[in-house]
């Protein structure tokens, strides 16, 4: 996948522009402040919809301005083009694809493949069990629209019991349903994040050892339901899972109940990182827990290409002051080459020799300007 051509109006400090983008991707250099990141948040926003550095749309309006728009068009692996347009005002947000607009968000959702990586990713380690749910799910909503639609059903439905469970007086029958609809959900929710984990895990590893110089890096998945009834090598149950999950509901209730929240179920995994068998989280350095998240994310962006066959655009921002000469020529050499990259820097540093291929950008004041 390559986007050939990004129209920007009122988006956060860019200047209004029609940017043309070489097949290879470009280097964007510029000093802190000049709008590099920005842009790279107005190409990942085509895949998610959303600013990955904001709540709220908003906050992506430029300043004294009520409105922001933005449209990309893509060439497919297939060679087809694809085209997404968001229109957003403060009050709603409106998204075409391929010129029809769409009635719901959810439906342009992942449409535009891209893997995005920051400085900011290390939380995904750093932070708790929710930041790395949340990446997942992520993902796998741009890998399957199904995998949304269950995972917005799951939250319906667990939202709604956990309000039946506060609420005086107390009614099983109401709960029933509910509890159904999580169990079925919940049950595909958990075996298709370990399915995914379970064939990331592989690659992850052998991009772990290699960007590291041989440190043994392990990705893995935690469900405790998974855990008792499916153990790791064994293949997850999707019905199964679902009976036993139902079942765990039922019988909680009276702990649930004191406590008003449900206790088991998707929303309590974990990814778990690991380095020489030690948690990464507590025994990791920074630069083993940045390792990780680069691995973790060029992992994802070749899976991607196997599962849908679709080599998503690689959006880098600033990583390469991160790491040092050998780790990023490792990456480079790696994916880099073989994807279509946007890379910024504030400089052209040493490394970006390497980069001959990428064309450069520079940005200046929200300016776009060809090097």
């Amino acid at each position: 996948m390559k986007i050939e051509h990004l129209r920007l109006s009122r988006f956060r400090n860019l200047e209004d522009n029609d940017l043309s983008f070489h097949e290879r991707g470009h280097l964007i250099i510029g000093d802190n402040g000049q709008g590099k990141t920005n842009l790279l948040e107005a190409l990942h926003y085509l895949t998610v919809l959303r600013s990955f550095r904001s709540q709220q749309d908003r906050e992506c309006i430029r300043f004294g301005e009520e409105t922001f728009h933005l449209e990309g068009g893509w060439l497919e692996e297939d060679g087809g083009r694809g085209t997404l347009a968001v229109g957003c005002s403060r009050q709603r947000k409106k998204v075409s694809l391929a010129g029809r607009e769409v009635p719901a968000v959810s439906e342009a959702f992942g449409q535009f493949k891209s893997v995005l990586l920051t400085p900011e990713d290390i939380g995904i380690v750093r932070q708790g069990p929710s930041e790395r749910r949340r990446h997942l799910d992520v993902l796998l909503s741009i890998v399957s629209p199904l995998y949304l639609e269950k995972l917005k059903r799951y939250r319906k439905a667990l939202a709604s019991r956990n309000v039946l469970l506060r609420r005086t007086p107390f009614s099983e029958e109401q709960m029933e349903p509910w509890e159904r609809q999580m169990a079925e959900s919940g049950a595909w929710l958990i075996t298709r994040r370990r399915e995914w984990l379970e064939k990331l895990a592989p690659e992850y590893e052998r991009l772990f050892e290699r960007l590291s110089g041989g440190e043994r890096g392990s990705l893995g998945y935690y469900n405790s339901l998974l855990a008792r009834h499916c153990p790791e090598g064994q293949s997850a149950d999707t019905e199964l899972i679902a009976s036993v999950f139902a079942e765990r509901m039922k019988k909680r209730r009276p702990v649930e109940r004191e406590r008003g929240l449900t206790l088991s179920g998707p929303q309590t995994d974990e990814v778990l990182f690991a380095i020489e068998g030690q948690p990464l989280r507590n025994f990791g350095s920074q630069g083993q827990q940045r390792t990780a998240v680069i691995c973790l994310k060029m992992s994802e962006a070749v899976l991607l290409g196997r599962e849908l066959g679709v080599r998503p655009v690689l959006l880098l921002d600033d990583i390469f002051a991160e790491l040092d000469l050998h780790r990023s020529l490792r990456l480079l050499e790696e994916l880099v080459e073989s994807h279509q990259s946007f890379i910024t820097a504030p400089r052209k540093e040493a490394v970006f020799e390497r980069l001959g291929h990428l064309p450069v950008k520079f940005i200046r004041r929200g300016s776009v300007l060809d090097g």
